[in-house]
């Protein structure tokens, strides 16, 4: 894929990228090819797939809901996708990138001090243990970290009332949703859209998003383990 076909697919569903976005793209696709031979980031280096399975991927997103003017968590964001993207996309946002692997940081500043994303920051950590940040984003967003149960558990109880949790997903998506119908409900996380798209290879995705009515009983979110082991 190409940065053209990119911004002609995204235009396509109203979303625009500008040619210096573009160009900050190609920038970052450099940069996590360099970084990637000495930090395990991604198995995808090559610019064209980069381009296809990170970015256009990311900004999907952003494609049925803008990010302008949000504070936004982007929960085990890895090589910072989708995160840094909708940063990058969105400079009136405000950005978190969350991970427990902290040399990941070393190359998402690299990127931000590259791409001058004064608008992206890091935050090292496990998401389950971030007693001081409940409630203290408009946004919580994750791409690939967990089942939907896991993250709908987890990024409950990082948004305000009446905030957003996007959960992007790939075919299995549905089946995901299924198992996790009793514990969004418990989170009083209700579905207002889901967004489905065929990428240019072939490849579904499915991005979910859920509106939050009441405030996160006070026993979310629970331990890890308990997480992982017990289904609600």
């Amino acid at each position: 894929m190409t940065y053209q076909q990119l911004v002609s697919y995204l235009s396509e569903k109203g979303l625009a990228v500008s040619e210096k976005q573009c160009e900050a793209l190609s920038r970052y696709a450099a940069l996590l090819k360099e970084w990637n031979e000495k930090i395990n980031l991604t198995s995808i280096v090559e610019e064209p797939e980069v381009i296809e399975k990170h970015f256009l991927d990311s900004a999907l997103a952003a494609v049925d809901y803008s990010f302008a003017g949000r504070k936004v968590i982007d929960i085990g964001s890895g090589a910072g996708f989708p995160g840094a993207v909708i940063a990058l996309l969105f400079p009136t946002s405000s950005v978190t990138l969350l991970d427990a692997t902290k040399k990941k940081f070393l190359f998402l500043q690299a990127v931000k001090d590259d791409l001058h994303l004064e608008n992206l920051h890091f935050l090292a950590g496990r998401v389950e243990d971030l007693k001081d940040q409940r409630e203290s984003f408009d946004v919580a967003i994750s791409r690939g970290f967990a089942a939907m149960r896991v993250f709908a558990e987890v990024g409950a109880p990082l948004i305000y009332v009446t905030g957003t949790l996007i959960a992007m997903k790939g075919p299995n998506g549905d089946a995901e949703m299924e198992e996790a119908k009793n514990i969004l409900k418990k989170l009083s996380l209700r579905q207002k859209k889901k967004s489905e798209f065929v990428l240019p290879s072939g490849d579904r995705r499915i991005v979910y998003y859920f509106a939050k009515d009441a405030a996160t009983p006070k026993r979310f979110p629970r331990r890890w383990d308990e997480i992982q082991r017990n289904k609600i």
